[in-house]
Order: structure tokens, then sequence, then C-alpha cells
């Protein structure tokens, strides 16, 4: 497998209350016109004992050891970005006829945690599943928009912004499975407008099924963490039936102590492919589960970048002007309405995109994001021009946090979070308890260079026990603040979506 994989990673929860070699850094500008040999540490186009003798030199600062930046690249065996010891290991293994291949991601080691498994008498049952129309679309296309505009808006977003819509969704749609009467029908609104829960269910356990048929690409994965204290908690079969058979949901009883915080972690470090290494720092008291829905996406562009194709250039920031590595290249699907134009970059060998949408510059990032509505972005996805563009697009790398109580209560779903009018008795029958949430927590990550897209997300939802021709080409050039999102081909509904006001360098 000689390519180079970019990874984004998401994480979505839900949580319910009631060796002697120093790593070095591998060069980002280097990138060779030609599919590169992993493990051909001295670009012979082989890969023999002179290429690992050649690696342990250049480990020993041996001033003779000269290593090209293709070299170092090959030198990468593991995929990790960084050289270490274990590159010259799995080179080693390679030549040894103990490794078959080079250049491929390890396999995650089997996790161990010490809750108990409740899903283990918990057979599959066959899900009802229902595939994307244009119903479905239009009522995903709106979250997007209602989860994207309320994150503008939200005063903790200052800066540059990422929300993962399928995150979030998938979080709050488990959650909704345990939910009854008007909190069930506020957060059916807000997930599908019209479309009910049973039938929601369906649509994203075929919708997801789909998105991740090459799991290579992209991975997602649920989990339910439930406080072992059954007189705070008592999670009917029903419930982890349903979150099995439509979200693929393991389940685990737990004593939420500190075991608990790093078990937890675990699980998402593993399901993120280490992008988000940490979720919780503590389990509060109140906490007696916690869903979890964590999402790693995985490509390279299907026309790289290459060092020539990359320069310094200024972007024009909102704070002032800034210098920055500016990538400059050729698509052919060109995105243009009455207030922005934009184009699409495509992703090898996957039904995803990188869509760059520029507002005009008579109109700023946030008075775009406002006038934006599922039905426009939907159009703007669909209506595909394919011409020439010249595109120029910055290096850049965040991260994000925003707790998104406010902005879901300002979207409808006001009663889950009031202890004593929440009705989550699906997920929960000690009444008592008054299960309500307690917070949506989501964290963001996201890096664009040469190579491709490397992003990740987390989401929290913590759920409380409370007391109560050759045509003349288009030119999109990203040098002042733009939206952009990853998109599913397909159906053109984002699986990142998020704004550059400052990037910073990748």
């Amino acid at each position: 497998m000689k390519h180079f994989r970019t990874i984004s990673a998401m994480l979505s929860a839900c949580i319910l209350t009631a060796s002697c070699i120093a790593p070095q850094a591998i060069p980002a500008k280097a990138l060779p016109s030609e599919a590169w040999i992993y493990g051909d540490v001295n670009d012979d186009n082989h890969v023999d004992v002179s290429d690992a003798v050649l690696l342990a030199r250049y480990f020993m600062e041996d001033r003779t050891a000269k290593v090209s930046d293709l070299g170092l690249l090959n030198a990468d065996v593991d995929l990790d970005e960084e050289l270490t010891g274990d590159d010259l290991n799995m080179i080693l293994e390679y030549i040894a006829r103990i490794r078959k291949e080079l250049g491929v991601r390890e396999s995650e080691t089997v996790q161990t945690y010490r809750a108990t498994n409740l899903m283990a008498d918990i057979s599959d049952k066959e899900a009802v599943k229902k595939d994307a129309d244009e119903a479905f679309i239009s009522s995903q296309m709106q979250l997007t928009v209602d989860l994207f505009k309320g994150a503008a808006k939200d005063e903790q977003t200052k800066d540059n912004m990422l929300v993962s819509p399928l995150s979030v969704s998938q979080a709050l749609a488990m959650t909704a499975n345990g939910a009854v009467g008007t909190t069930k029908e506020q957060m059916e609104k807000l997930l599908g407008g019209q479309i009910d829960l049973e039938t929601l269910n369906a649509y994203y356990r075929s919708y997801t099924d789909k998105l991740t048929v090459n799991d290579d690409v992209l991975h997602i994965a649920n989990s339910l963490w439930i406080r072992d204290d059954k007189s705070r908690i008592d999670v009917p079969e029903s419930f982890l039936q349903t979150t099995n058979d439509y979200y693929h949901a393991g389940a685990f009883k737990a004593p939420f102590d500190d075991t608990t915080v790093e078990d937890v972690n675990n699980w998402v470090n593993v399901h993120t492919h280490k992008m988000i290494p940490q979720l919780v720092d503590i389990i509060e008291d109140s906490w007696i589960m916690m869903l979890v829905n964590a999402l790693a996406f995985e490509a390279e562009w299907a026309k790289p970048y290459y060092n020539w194709d990359v320069d310094e250039d200024t972007f024009h920031a909102y704070d002032g002007n800034m210098k920055v590595e500016m990538m400059y290249g050729s698509e052919y699907s060109y995105l243009e309405d009455e207030n922005a134009t934009g184009f699409l970059k495509y992703y090898k060998d996957t039904n995803f995109a990188f869509a760059a949408i520029l507002p005009n510059e008579s109109i700023s990032v946030n008075e775009y994001i406002d006038s934006m509505t599922g039905e426009s972005l939907q159009k703007m996805l669909t209506n595909v021009q394919h011409t020439k563009v010249k595109t120029e697009m910055p290096k850049f790398k965040y991260e994000y946090k925003i707790n998104m109580n406010e902005m879901l209560k300002a979207l409808g779903v006001k009663d889950a979070f009031v202890p004593g009018t929440a009705d989550f008795t699906k997920l929960n029958t000690v009444e008592e308890a008054l299960t309500h949430i307690g917070l949506v927590l989501h964290k963001t990550f996201i890096q664009v260079d040469e190579r491709g897209t490397k992003a990740g997300a987390a989401t929290l939802v913590a759920m409380a026990q409370g007391a109560a021709l050759e045509p003349e080409p288009k030119y999109v050039t990203l040098d002042r603040p733009f939206i952009y999102a990853i998109i599913d081909r397909e159906t053109n509904l984002p699986v990142f979506i998020g704004t550059v006001q400052h990037p910073t360098e990748a």
C-alpha cells in the first residue's frame, strides 16, 4: 500500500447522570511526484539492510548519514507522522520477512476494560433500514445549518469553528431513544424535523452503513457507559437492544471512578485512531450514564499538492494580515451563489470531498452563515459547475471546543435539560433519579496541508440525575476568512463543517 493516509477523527458522547530513540518530525513540504516506497530510506527503489543502516545512523546523528526529504517520508513506515525506533524495527522485520508490508496502519490492539460488558447477552436483531431520500437529506442539511449557525452565534466562538453534525446527531439520537413525551418530541424535531425517531433510527442505520462501507476511510463507533448503582439507574433491555441494532453501540457497567475515566478515554483514543486521546477529566457525582460516539475519517487528496505548489503568501485575517503557507492548484468543480464562490476538492478512492466556500468581499463569514438555510446550503453543494478553477488555499490547523447546552435549548430542546421535566424513563426506570441532560460538550480538531485533511471531533452529552470549451478559468483565492466542509458526495451532507477566520501553520 504505497500511500499516505490523512486522518480525521470525531467523537460524540452522551453522559447520563441521576525505547531510547527520540521521536523526530517529518518534513511537511516534501512530497514526491510519484508513488513512493515505504522503507526505502536511501531512495534506491529497494528496501534492504542498507536502508535500516542509514536510518540507524540518522538516529545516531551521524553527520555523514545523508537522508533526503523523500527518504524521511519513506522512513515513516507506521504512518504516525514522526520517526521513532518503531519505524526502524518494522523495516528490520520486513527485511527478515517477518512483516509482509510497510506503510500500513498498525491494527489497533484489542482493548480490555475494567467495566462489565452489558451487551454480551444482547443478540443482534435485523434492524429496519431506510435509504437516504429527499426528506432525510433535507432534514439533516437543516440540522447541519442549525448547529453551524448556533455555534457561530455562541459567545464562546471568537475565532475558527468546526462542528460535526454526524457526531452530534449520533450522540443525541441514541439519547433520544431513551426519551418519551414532550422530551422526545423536541429532540425529534431538532434531529429530523417532521421525521419520527423510529424512522430516523432506520435512516441513520442505513446512512452510516453506507458511509462506513470502507472502514479504513470512515470508522464510526458508539458506546454506553452506565454507573454500577441500580438504586440510581436501571437501564431497560429494550434500550440496549435499540442502541445495539441501530447504532452498533457497546454497553459497559462501570464504577464511575478514576478507572472508568481511564477506560472511557482509552476507548475514545482507540476509536478516533489516537486523534482524541482524552474526552473526560473527571466523572461528576451526578452522572449516571455516558453515551459516546467516536468517528475517524482517513483520506488523501486525489490531487495532492507538491512542494512546488506551496509558497508563502498573505492571508487577510479578521485581526490583520498574516503570512501563511498557501497551496496553489486547479480543480474542476466550481461552486457559486449570489453571495459566495467556492470549489470542491476530492479525496482519493473515496466518496468524500472538501468543499470551500468564500463569501464575497462585501460579506463577512458570520453574515454569510447568518443567511444560510438548509435549502441554500444543499443548493450550493449540489449545483456544481464543471469548469476549471484556479485555487489558492492556506494550510491551517486549529482546535475548537463549545458547550452546546444553551445552543440546543435555543434550538428547541428545552425539557431534556430540566430535572423533573425531562422524561427519560425509556433509558432509566428509576423515576426518582430525575434523569436529564446535564452537559453537551463538542470538541474538534482540523489540519489541512499538502497531503490531505486530518480532523477530529468530540461531542459529550452529559445527562444528570437532578434534584428536580475551455472557458476562462474561475478563480477562488482563500486569502480571507472562509467556510469549508467535508461532505459525502452521494448526499452532499457534511460530516464536518467549519470556518477559517485565522489560520495557523499546519
